[in-house]
């Protein structure tokens, strides 16, 4: 059984991964970039880079609204490496700080 390439692009994307890139869409006040938070700080994600495009790259790596991250090294100018449960990404400064965070609440 041989798939078809323009079967995966007929799929339906699910809505809940583009709201963040509508017009309308208003990030809650207590959201920041993932640049100004310090490291060990538990995380979720608000809304993934810039456009739909770095917001799939992003998820490939394992950066989604349901699992919480944690910064587990870089400030000012450097890379971050995030902790994604047992998992550890590193990302540029620039990626960073376009993904908007809030911090869970404990």
């Amino acid at each position: 059984m041989s798939l078809l390439a323009r079967e995966p692009f007929e799929q339906v994307p699910c809505k809940e991964i583009f709201a963040p890139y509508r017009e309308t869409f208003v990030p809650p006040v207590q959201a920041r970039p993932l640049t100004e938070v310090g490291a060990g700080v538990e995380l979720k994600v608000v809304r993934l880079g810039r456009n739909r495009a770095d917001a799939l790259k992003l998820r490939s790596l394992g950066l989604t609204s349901d699992r919480p991250l944690s910064i587990f090294e870089g400030c000012g100018s450097r890379a971050r490496i995030l902790t994604i449960g047992s998992q550890r990404v590193a990302i540029g400064v620039e990626l960073a700080d376009t993904i908007l965070v809030e911090e869970v609440s404990q």
